[in-house]
């Protein structure tokens, strides 16, 4: 009996548990660990930070989804040994395994910026993005009181994917506290050290998000060059090297990830805590360990730089892993990872984005409405029809 150990119950560590549910020997042993027992729409997290969308919206117990062959696990990983087949954790003995998928998620980095992890909300999951919100919603309800206007003053430090998408969310989300709590203005304020916003689109749609954007009152700063965080204040440097300071009590960090940090810890060679892996997801030394998503980069032939990550390829992975190691236990032959992107989108709000399928283009009620139809497919692929109905948006 093969044992088959899923760290991590994201979109791919939970793309792989379904699959592999369906495709392996009935007495294959499936282990799925998380340390949490809900599984999180993380593409989804900007709408929570700004208050657009509940938690419950976006989340979904994992032990609802998973088939019954599939054993869940609550326990958080401390580290893994390649060598041995062993997992450890810091609330539950230790696991060994046949077969192993590292599917862990990432970390917000904060690249040891002064001040970013005392004084910035880092939103990296449901908690910290229904902090951010409860943070946001506070201070605008103490202006009446403080009269500062630091309290009507929100800093978005990095203009990313998601950092754009928490701008877009905010354009609705001022709106609605302005006439709530019967205030002036809402500020908002994005810093961003790179010239060129979203360049995952091409220059025409990121040109509209941005002219998007401030056209809505959002203030983009591009070529910022973020120094120190302060309490209450982004200090940062403009391109001719002058200091600035963007005044705000709420300082939200969307500036980058990297893979989980139990990585570094299990010794296993990586750059920012991402494994280098085989076109089969898996390494030379280990062939029976895959990583995937976060944790994983893979450099398609004839390129240069890994693949983004996305949930969109953490789920096309974990589907990959599990066609490799039911493969494997039945003796044939392994299929190389190709990866087609169905394309990319990126929401300005509840009812305006832009998105990207192959060489067509769309942007607002349109490209909206793409962004809310990949959600519910993720709805479907993650958690299956019931789940899609329930908590799906069409």
């Amino acid at each position: 009996m093969a044992h088959i150990l899923i760290l991590g119950a994201g979109y791919g560590g939970l793309k792989a548990a379904r699959d592999l549910a369906k495709t392996t020997p009935a007495d294959t042993q499936i282990d799925l660990v998380d340390k949490n027992v809900l599984h999180v729409e993380k593409t989804a997290l900007h709408m929570v930070a700004a208050g657009t969308a509940k938690p419950e919206s976006v989340s979904f117990d994992i032990r609802d989804v998973i088939p019954s062959n599939v054993n869940f696990i609550q326990a958080t990983v401390s580290k893994f040994d390649l060598d041995s087949k062993t997992v450890s954790f810091s609330d539950h003995e230790d696991i060994q395994y046949d077969y192993v998928i590292v599917s862990l998620g990432f970390r917000s980095e904060d690249f040891g910026l002064e001040g970013a992890d005392e004084h910035a909300l880092i939103l990296q999951d449901l908690d910290t993005a229904s902090e951010i919100y409860k943070t946001i919603n506070k201070n605008v309800a103490n202006y009446k009181k403080s009269q500062d206007p630091k309290d009507l003053s929100i800093a978005v430090c990095g203009a990313g994917f998601t950092g754009i998408e928490v701008l877009g969310e905010l354009v609705d989300t001022a709106k609605i506290l302005k006439a709530k709590y019967g205030v002036p203005e809402i500020k908002v304020t994005c810093l961003e050290m790179a010239t060129r916003i979203l360049p995952m689109f091409d220059e025409e749609l990121s040109n509209y998000a941005v002219s998007y954007l401030e056209k809505n009152g959002i203030k983009l700063l591009t070529g910022a060059k973020i120094s120190k965080i302060e309490d209450g204040a982004v200090v940062y440097k403009d391109g001719e090297d002058n200091e600035h300071k963007v005044e705000a009590s709420t300082i939200v960090w969307t500036v980058g990830v990297s893979g989980v940090d139990v990585i570094k810890e299990s010794g296993v060679e990586a750059r920012r805590n991402r494994v280098m892996t085989t076109p089969f997801l898996n390494t030379e030394d280990h062939p029976e360990a895959f990583f995937i998503g976060d944790d994983s980069a893979i450099i398609p032939e004839g390129q240069e730089r890994p693949l983004p990550t996305t949930g969109q390829l953490a789920t096309a992975e974990g589907g990959a892993v599990a066609f490799n190691i039911a493969s494997a236990l039945a003796g044939t032959q392994l299929k190389p990872f190709t990866y087609k992107s169905a394309g990319t989108v990126a929401s300005l709000g509840q009812n305006h984005g832009i998105a990207q399928v192959g060489s067509r283009k769309f942007k607002g009620v349109t490209a909206s409405l793409i962004k809310h139809l990949a959600a519910d497919r993720s709805f479907l692929e993650m958690g299956g029809l019931k789940t899609a109905l329930k908590k799906g948006s069409l």
